[in-house]
C-alpha cells in the first residue's frame, strides 16, 4: 500500500511540475514588456546629457550642445515668415501629362508595347495588341491591368475629351463572336473605356471607336506591320468650342425644339 501511495504521488507530482515552467515564461514574459515599454518612453533631457557626455568623452574640444534651438526665426525664410504653399491643380496641360506619361511608362515605351506621341490636337497613346489582348480576342489580359491601371489614375483629373480607338490589322476575321473587325476593334476599345470607368475615369469624357483596318500606321504586307497596326489609341484632345464633351447633344434643362409642319396647301395641277 505504502509503494502505491508513494507511486501515485510521485505521478501527481509530475503532472503538476507543468506549472513551474509555465510561470517561469510567464514571469519572463512580462520582464520582457516592462522593459520594452520603459526603453519607449523617452526623456529628451537624459538622451541630451547621454550624448553630451560621449560626445565630450570622444572629442573633447567638441562645443557642449545648447538646449536652446539654433537660428533667429521660428521657420526658415524671410524675417521668420515661411513661403506659402499653394496647392497644386489637379488640372495639368497636355504637355505635364505627356512628360508623367513618359516617366511612368518608361520600361513599356523602351521595350516598345506603348508609345506616346504630342499631337497638334492633344496627345495619342498607342497600346500595342501584345499587351491588351490575346490574338483574335476582346478580353483584358493579366498583364494589361497594371498599365491601365496607371492610366486611369493620369486620365482621372484631366479634363479633355477621350477617344479609345480601336484598331486591327487587314487579315479578315470572322468567327462565331466577331463577324468582322470592326466587330472585333469596337469590342477591345469598349474593353479597355470599359475598364478605365470602373477605375475613375468620367463616362462622360469617353468616346469609343472601331476602325477596324482602315487606319493603319504600318503597312499590313509584313508581320511586324501588322503587329503594329493591331492596337489601341487613347486619344485625348484639349477642350475647344466643337470638341468639348457633350457638344452637339441634348443637355438636362435645355427646351427641345420640334420642326413645325407647313400647312400650307399645295395646289394641283
Amino acid at each position: 500500500m505504502r509503494q502505491r501511495s508513494s507511486i501515485s504521488e510521485d505521478q501527481h507530482a509530475s503532472a503538476e511540475r507543468y506549472i513551474i515552467t509555465y510561470a517561469d515564461l510567464i514571469t519572463l514574459l512580462l520582464g520582457l514588456f516592462v522593459i520594452l515599454y520603459a526603453t519607449s518612453q523617452v526623456d529628451l533631457g537624459k538622451y541630451r546629457e547621454v550624448a553630451q557626455a560621449l560626445i565630450y568623452h570622444f572629442n573633447p574640444n567638441t562645443a557642449p550642445l545648447s538646449s536652446e534651438p539654433q537660428g533667429r526665426h521660428v521657420l526658415p525664410g524671410e524675417q521668420g515668415i515661411p513661403q506659402p504653399i499653394l496647392p497644386r491643380s489637379a488640372h495639368r496641360s497636355v504637355d505635364e501629362w505627356v512628360q508623367e506619361m513618359e516617366r511612368s511608362f518608361k520600361p513599356y515605351t523602351e521595350s516598345g508595347v506603348l508609345t506616346i506621341e504630342r499631337a497638334a490636337e492633344g496627345a495619342v497613346v498607342r497600346l500595342a495588341e501584345a499587351i491588351l489582348f490575346e490574338s483574335g480576342k476582346s478580353e483584358l489580359q493579366p498583364q494589361a491591368l497594371p498599365v491601365l491601371d496607371t492610366l486611369a489614375r493620369l486620365l482621372q483629373y484631366m479634363p479633355y475629351l477621350i477617344s479609345v480607338d480601336g484598331h486591327t490589322d487587314s487579315i479578315p476575321i470572322r468567327t462565331l463572336r466577331y463577324e468582322s473587325n470592326w466587330h472585333l476593334s469596337t469590342a477591345r476599345a469598349l474593353s479597355v473605356a470599359y475598364y478605365l470607368i470602373q477605375y475613375g475615369v468620367a463616362e462622360a469624357r469617353l468616346v469609343v471607336r472601331g476602325f477596324g483596318p482602315q487606319r493603319p500606321i504600318a503597312p499590313n504586307a509584313t508581320p511586324e506591320g501588322r503587329a503594329r497596326n493591331r492596337r489601341v489609341e487613347i486619344v485625348l484632345t484639349e477642350p475647344q468650342d466643337r470638341a468639348r464633351p457633350g457638344y452637339g447633344y441634348w443637355q438636362p434643362g435645355q427646351p427641345v425644339l420640334l420642326p413645325q409642319q407647313s400647312h400650307t396647301a399645295t395646289s394641283k395641277p
